[in-house]
């Protein structure tokens, strides 16, 4: 018999870059190292882009299984599909990041675990892998992804409940639970998820371009830390959803021919840590940076409100605003606040939400209320 080409054995390939996390610390619980070394992720993702070549694979085809394997078993986010306007709408996240959302959640057999984007599949089998099909539920808002999920699933035997509705709401037929892990991006936590949580569960989630794991209290709230970035897409309420696109947000500031007027220039703007605090503050603020000549542009697409700042100098720019809300005047106020801080890294920052709603952004500790967010 001959021996399978390496380049073309799925095992061999999901041993070796698994083997490889493990050594870096990439996964440090037995439990999910068992898990990623089982689950075969080429079972749930045959046709994807690489987000990091942008190159398009079919497992199906011969002439591109090597190379699709290859990049299978990468640290690569996989993106599998795409609205109407060409913005991406699901995927299989780097492993890394699923790693450790796995880890920070905490789950152990005997916990019920709500998984908010079903997606692929793939992370609702890690999840049957380690706390048994009868332990997940997963719901995701689109039926095409939920038909292929539930195919690749119960073609590698897994069987979680899974349904077809807006993950905003949660699945209250199967509440509560002990853990809740969305992998979607959220600009504020609906009021189902808390709701659905069993006092002391856990909800781990990418809030803003900030992943954050938050415990309930016995008054039905949830508070707890930022523990890294993320940049999920976004949870959709309905499939007809389509994300505003980059061009579209430079074609939306590029027509207006008003003379610019000089205005100073936080220096925050230019930082990547300012961008992940405004993502909490700002969330209806779409932000795009053109690198040459540079231009900063932020979009409200809700009050059709926008600015386009061109930096003249290290603290000035010429800058063009349009629209009822002053997003400049906004971005310098909250720059100024950050900067009185001590310009805080992202970590620092942790998310406290009531059983009402109320969304606070604290610093270091929960009484430590940074801002009010709206």
């Amino acid at each position: 018999m001959t021996a399978p080409n390496a380049l073309e054995d799925p095992s061999a390939l999901r041993q070796q870059f698994i083997t490889g996390l493990i050594e870096s610390g990439a996964i440090p619980n037995p439990q999910w190292q068992e898990a990623f070394r089982t689950v075969a992720r080429h079972r749930f993702v045959t046709r994807f882009t690489a987000s990091g070549t942008r190159t398009a694979f079919d497992l199906a085809d011969p002439t591109q299984r090597s190379a699709a394997l290859k990049a299978c078993y990468s640290n690569e986010t996989l993106l599998t599909q795409q609205d109407a306007g060409g913005s991406y709408t699901s995927s299989s996240t780097e492993v890394t990041l699923m790693a450790l959302m796995l880890d920070q959640l905490d789950a152990r057999p005997g916990h019920s675990v709500l998984e908010i984007g079903t997606g692929t599949g793939y992370n609702a089998a890690l999840l049957c892998h380690v706390l048994g099909n009868a332990a997940v539920a997963s719901v995701d808002i689109d039926p095409t992804l939920i038909d292929a999920a539930r195919r690749a699933l119960e073609s590698t035997g897994y069987r979680p409940t899974v349904v077809c509705d807006d993950g905003a709401m949660g699945i209250p037929a199967h509440a509560p639970f002990d853990r809740i892990i969305a992998t979607c991006g959220v600009l504020r936590i609906p009021p189902a998820w808390p709701a659905q949580l069993k006092p002391n569960g856990v909800i781990v989630v990418n809030v803003g371009i900030g992943l954050a794991r938050l415990v309930r209290g016995d008054d039905g709230g949830v508070v707890g830390p930022f523990i890294g970035e993320a940049a999920f897409m976004r949870l959709r309420h309905n499939v007809s959803e389509r994300a505003i696109t980059t061009r579209e947000l430079v074609a939306a500031t590029s027509s207006d021919t008003s003379a610019p007027t000089t205005r100073d220039f936080p220096a925050a703007l230019a930082t990547r840590t300012f961008q992940v605090i405004a993502a909490w503050v700002l969330p209806s603020v779409e932000w795009v940076t053109i690198l040459d000549p540079r231009v900063h542009i932020f979009v409200d697409p809700e009050t059709a409100s926008w600015v386009r700042a061109s930096p003249i100098d290290g603290d000035r720019a010429a800058v063009i605003e349009h629209g009822p809300r002053r997003l400049w005047s906004e971005l310098g106020m909250l720059a100024a606040r950050w900067e009185r801080a001590g310009r805080p890294s992202p970590t620092r920052f942790g998310l406290s939400v009531t059983a009402d709603g109320d969304h606070r952004l604290w610093l270091d500790r929960a009484d430590a209320v940074f801002c009010e967010l709206g």
